[in-house]
């Protein structure tokens, strides 16, 4: 452990997928009658065939934003948010899947959104991302650097587009010691696996691993399970997760 790292303590990494919203009333990609059981993947989130579908992409990620319209933060957010204002964004490292903003209205200070959000557009033909200027997305928005209209896409990341975001994932395999926690939240690891996320030297059952999910898997990776949704998962773990933190 670095001197630095010794003076701040331990750090918890806290990677979330669709299961961390599911309790606030928004739907889940994967599981059970999962998003992905009713909509074609290729039709709506494919970045190499999405100009053929534009409309159909619209739609399909207006009907997310009106979904989550009236969805509220549940308390697996706001303990999440709690911890990092307790421990600060150097030391709680919140790393997600969803393209909610829940996280942060729960009062989460930093979040990285691997998948991008749905509060941004991408002009496909300069790369600028920019906010969009209305609830919903609107298929006649102008790109305002390039001018480029069908160009322009949501600003949630596609299947076969390229995710900057991942870059910080390998960082956090890097940096990440024995004394650090890292709880996994409501994912079926079918797009990011625990391979890419920890260091070789923690793939098997390590005791600082922490999996949440009622339906969980790759279980073989974590040191304590459970099988429970998030906010109970999250309870359960409270005090443990404050005994490893403080830690000298």
């Amino acid at each position: 452990m670095s001197s630095a790292q010794h003076v701040l303590g331990p750090r918890l990494y806290v990677f979330s997928g669709a299961g961390l919203s599911a309790e606030s009333g928004i739907s889940t990609f994967r599981t059970g009658n999962g998003i992905w059981t009713q909509e074609s993947i290729d039709k709506v989130c494919n970045f190499l065939t999405w100009r053929q579908n534009r409309e159909a992409v619209f739609r399909f990620y207006n009907e997310r934003i009106f979904e989550k319209r009236d969805a509220r933060p549940n308390e697996a957010h706001q303990i999440l948010a709690t911890w990092q204002h307790m421990w600060g964004t150097e030391r709680v490292r919140l790393v997600t899947q969803n393209i909610d903003d829940l996280l942060e209205r729960a009062g989460a200070q930093h979040v990285t959104h691997l998948h991008g959000d749905m509060h941004s557009m991408l002009c496909t033909s300069c790369d600028l991302r920019f906010p969009k200027n209305a609830e919903a997305y609107r298929l006649d928005t102008a790109c305002p650097r390039c001018g480029a209209v069908e160009a322009v896409k949501p600003g949630v990341v596609f299947f076969h587009e390229a995710a900057p975001e991942y870059l910080k994932l390998h960082r956090m395999q890097l940096e990440m010691t024995d004394d650090d926690l890292f709880i996994a939240i409501g994912t079926a690891f079918q797009v990011v696996s625990p391979e890419n996320m920890l260091p070789s030297e923690r793939w098997r059952q390590h005791e600082r691993n922490f999996l949440i999910d009622p339906e969980p898997r790759r279980t073989e990776f974590f040191g304590c399970v459970e099988p429970e949704f998030a906010t109970v998962g999250l309870r359960n773990l409270e005090s443990r997760v404050h005994a490893l933190m403080t830690m000298r």
